[in-house]
């Protein structure tokens, strides 16, 4: 028999997938970097495996808000003493 890892996954279960807590892991969720749950029967929210692998690896390679916004009012700044 072969077992296979789960698809769907609590939020409980994605948080430490990810291996974040579940408080972290939601508020990620609300700002965008982790995604949204897929609703299944009943309304049941899941979280795709698949869709997290993604959403991490693209944590690596994106900056965080704050970097962008600290560039962006650099850029701004210097413009500015133009």
């Amino acid at each position: 028999m072969t077992i296979y890892p789960p698809r769907g996954m609590d939020a409980e279960r994605a948080a430490a997938y990810v291996g974040l807590g579940r408080s972290k892991f939601l508020e990620m969720v609300e700002q965008g970097r982790m995604p949204k749950p897929v609703s299944i029967e009943h309304g049941l929210p899941r979280w795709d495996r698949l869709e997290l692998d993604s959403a991490f690896e693209d944590l690596k390679t994106k900056k965080s808000r704050r970097e962008q916004d600290s560039e962006r009012l650099r850029e701004w700044l210097s413009q500015e003493n133009k």
